[in-house]
């Protein structure tokens, strides 16, 4: 479940905030896609995240407009220029739901630098997922959209807040239809000190030693996304999707954060049924 939850928020769509102001999407549409996909996880001794399904769901009103996981409200709509207010989960603590089975990080070493030996063994390591939650605005423009949203967690988990900017647009190719973004997130030290640090009851003295050297600070991350569907019949069609996320180090746990970059992808075929169909 959190595993295609994820892959749904990474992959499914541009930012969810753009999608309420097009008009020309039906007012709610169900999907199901079969075929392969793969969510590479960055935490250290996590498994990636694999499926042969992928759901979709939005719906569109006058104000209010749900697109996946993320829920949202239109407080106002130009024609080239509009504001949401937007709910949507935090993807970092969903890298740690990816399996519904008992995992953990394994044994931690924290004496950086050792070339052998053995490092404190933790307890397992788990981290609630947050529910963030803030306002959003969107310039849109020719070639490309332009959104700006800040998140702040409003389910107490972390008291944390991310800034989210991107560029995004939807052209025609080929018949079909090729999806673009490129982005950035600004994530503070709370947020990063909850998903991407160890307490001292996990990690023991060495992590208290570590955060002394190296405390949780604010990161950006980036990343790019590609979307292309191309339409089979009037309710099948082929999909592809893919994500390329470039995780800032400085200020999270090297022994946590595993990967630096990583690349989650879905390939198949989906059938779309909604109020316009």
């Amino acid at each position: 479940m959190h595993r295609t939850s994820l892959l749904a928020l990474l992959l499914c769509a541009g930012p969810a905030l753009s999608l309420a102001s097009d008009r020309a999407a039906p007012e709610w549409e169900l999907s199901l896609a079969a075929g392969h996909g793969v969510l590479e996880n960055p935490l250290a001794g996590r498994a990636d995240g694999e499926t042969n399904f992928l759901p979709s769901f939005s719906y569109y009103g006058d104000r209010f407009f749900i697109s996946n996981l993320a829920v949202g409200y239109s407080l106002l709509e130009e024609r080239n220029f509009y504001v949401d207010l937007v709910a949507r989960p935090n993807e970092d603590g969903l890298y740690y739901h990816l399996d519904d089975s008992e995992m953990t990080m394994g044994s931690l070493s924290f004496a950086l630098g050792s070339a052998g030996g053995f490092g404190p063994q933790l307890e397992p390591i788990e981290r609630d997922i947050s529910l963030m939650a803030g306002p959003s605005v969107t310039l849109v423009g020719k070639y490309a959209d332009l959104s700006l949203a800040s998140f702040h967690d409003v389910t107490a988990v972390h008291y944390g807040s991310e800034t989210h900017l991107s560029l995004d647009k939807v052209y025609p190719l080929f018949g079909g239809k090729l999806g673009l973004s490129l982005g950035a997130i600004k994530k503070d030290a709370d947020l990063i000190g909850y998903y991407y640090h160890v307490t001292e009851a996990e990690g023991g003295m060495m992590a208290r030693s570590f955060a002394r050297q190296s405390p949780p600070e604010d990161v950006v991350d980036t990343y790019g996304r590609l979307h292309f569907s191309y339409p089979l019949t009037r309710n099948v069609e082929f999909r592809l999707g893919a994500r390329y996320q470039l995780f800032d180090e400085e200020g999270r746990n090297p022994m946590v954060l595993g990967k630096s970059e990583t690349m989650s992808w879905f390939a198949g075929f989906q059938y779309r049924f909604g109020s316009d169909r």
